[in-house]
């Protein structure tokens, strides 16, 4: 999607993807992974997602990159903090950081890291993008990750005929064949009866699936 596609969705607040909880498959999944407390999370497209909160509060160092600078705003506002700046040279993003979280605001495919991260969490990133997208995207993640590098990636599986993304369906074949990753599926849930616009719209079937995605 083009970045005036997101900016007018937060202009206009139709931001019906925020979530107000922490997501269920962070809480009851990202325990399993094993990582220990201090080490650094990479959580790209985040929005203003509480699940960056949960991680920190959690002792992870987390560095969330998005595009909209209300987005960037409002967490920090939300959650009662004031930010320091941050700076990077040769970047063409803005940095903020507070209590252990790091935002950086901008497009994800222009962030630069030197710093290889051993973990990431992606629940509304793959999915907000459309089939063209998806692979660059992947690219970009591993670029960005340690070998073995281990994180959650959630997905939505639903008929593309019956209504049009974002957020799209995404099938376990995709997520099985994404290059430079091997996927593990950990839980699907029907969601349908949580999702009245999809029912609004015909869906009929629609659920979410945990992966273990591990960089290989």
């Amino acid at each position: 999607m083009e970045p005036d596609f997101w900016n007018k969705r937060w202009q206009a607040g139709q931001i019906g993807f925020h979530a107000p909880d922490v997501h269920w498959a962070l809480s009851s999944h990202w325990p399993s992974l094993g990582h220990p407390v201090d080490q650094p999370v990479l959580v790209p497209l985040c929005g203003k997602s509480l699940d960056l909160r949960w991680l920190a509060e959690r002792g992870h160092a987390v560095t969330g990159i998005e595009l909209n600078s209300t987005a960037v705003s409002d967490f920090f506002r939300e959650w009662q903090r004031l930010p320091r700046s941050l700076t990077r040279d040769s970047s063409l993003m803005r940095g903020f950081e507070a209590d252990g979280v790091q935002l950086w605001q901008g497009d994800f495919f222009d962030f630069q890291t030197e710093q290889r991260y051993p973990s990431f969490y992606d629940r509304a990133a793959l999915i907000a993008l459309p089939a063209a997208m998806r692979s660059d995207y992947a690219r970009k993640l591993r670029a960005c990750l340690d070998h073995a590098a281990t994180g959650l990636l959630v997905t939505l599986e639903y008929d593309q005929n019956l209504k049009d993304g974002p957020p799209f369906s995404v099938s376990f074949e995709e997520v099985d064949s994404m290059a430079g990753f091997h996927a593990a599926p950990l839980e699907r849930r029907d969601v349908l009866g949580e999702s009245p616009k999809f029912r609004q719209s015909g869906v009929d079937r629609l659920y979410e699936t945990v992966y273990r995605l591990t960089a290989v």
